[in-house]
């Protein structure tokens, strides 16, 4: 029979812990990299936010 393979920190802080991994990762390549005006993280995501505020107000 299979056995699960076990948690690291949890049933629901693994997924947070992984995302959280990940969004530092990313951060730490696009400051290394660099990315055109415009396209960073931070403005994407505000982007994205604002348009999904504005569909939410009509």
């Amino acid at each position: 029979m299979v056995q699960p393979n076990p948690y690291i920190l949890g049933r629901f802080l693994d997924p947070l812990f992984a995302f959280a991994v990940g969004t530092i990762s990313y951060y730490s390549y696009e400051r290394k990299v660099g990315r055109e005006p415009g396209h960073t993280l931070n403005e994407l995501i505000s982007k994205r936010w604002n348009r999904m505020n504005q569909k939410a107000d009509s």
